[in-house]
């Protein structure tokens, strides 16, 4: 089970750095995009950043790369705080988030910075690592609980071949 949790916990990775790596992009401090290996780049058809009712909205090939992710999606629109920092962050439109043989894919994809939540829906959404899935019509993630909530329809796919052998739980039983 710790490995199965694990492949969990690395899909909620997956939205969490999405999230960090838009909010990051927009707090740059000036220095130049290119100049930085850890770079965080976020490029699309028209941006439009509105300082008054504080939020900033990318619009068509919406692409972030990031050293540790990708995502794409058609829209990105960054809600912020008084203070300047992101409140919400909110990706619409075929959502793809990246990292390694880790995919999440969903219609939309909403994080809520204070509380850590991560909603992935619509499509309907799934999260995926290397054959494994994990799907349902509303995939929640909570960013410091190491939790996951899917429901209604939830429906998981494991491959247990696809585990090392240290993991008893996928591994078959030894004969007597």
């Amino acid at each position: 089970m710790k490995r199965h949790g694990n492949t969990m916990i690395l899909a909620i990775g997956v939205c969490v750095l999405t999230a960090y790596c838009a909010t990051a992009a927009l707090e740059d401090d000036g220095r130049s995009l290119e100049a930085s290996p850890t770079a965080t780049v976020i490029t699309a058809d028209k941006l439009t950043f509105d300082y008054l009712k504080k939020f900033a909205l990318f619009e068509n090939n919406v692409v972030v790369n990031d050293p540790r992710l990708q995502l794409s999606a058609n829209r990105l629109t960054v809600i912020f705080t008084e203070s300047g920092g992101a409140q919400t962050i909110k990706a619409e439109g075929k959502v793809l988030l990246t990292q390694g043989d880790k995919k999440a894919r969903g219609d939309v994809a909403t994080y809520d910075v204070v509380s850590g939540r991560i909603v992935l829906a619509g499509g309907p959404p799934q999260v995926m690592q290397g054959r494994n899935i994990l799907e349902g019509e509303v995939i929640t993630f909570w960013r410091d609980q190491q939790r996951v909530e899917c429901k209604p329809r939830a429906r998981l796919v494991v491959y247990s071949e696809d585990f090392d052998e240290t993991d008893a739980f996928f591994r078959p039983a030894e004969p007597e």
